[in-house]
């Protein structure tokens, strides 16, 4: 099983996710058990898929990281709700969605790592 704690991506994703569930602790109850149980499901869904596809041999990793960019974009929809609830302020809605577009470059630069790889180079990488 290859280590993903050293790649930039799982950091990101995963200091997304402590921030979110720092942030919906302090919902209220109306909230915490929905929109806040559904972002704590995506931000925790999305580090899952960072992990799943960093183990992922070589072209594989295509489809992953297109999970990845769609859980993002699911992320940043319920975050803007959070945020139109007035659930999250204005500072917090910029720095998830800084760390949303730096999960988004770093899946991108995967993407292209991926797609320049010859066949077999991706799974020797590890």
């Amino acid at each position: 099983m290859a280590r993903y704690e050293h790649i930039a991506i799982f950091q990101s994703a995963y200091m997304l996710t402590l921030e979110i569930y720092k942030t919906t602790k302090n919902f209220s109850k109306e909230y915490k058990y929905t929109i806040g149980e559904r972002l704590r499901n995506l931000a925790h869904d999305l580090l899952e898929l960072v992990i799943k596809t960093n183990n992922m041999p070589g072209k594989e990793k295509l489809d992953g990281i297109k999970q990845i960019d769609y859980k993002k974009e699911e992320l940043r929809i319920h975050l803007r709700l959070a945020y139109d609830l007035k659930l999250i302020g204005h500072g917090h809605l910029g720095v998830f969605n800084t760390k949303i577009e730096e999960i988004g470059k770093q899946a991108g630069g995967w993407l292209r790592w991926t797609d320049s790889c010859p066949a077999g180079q991706a799974e020797r990488s590890k």
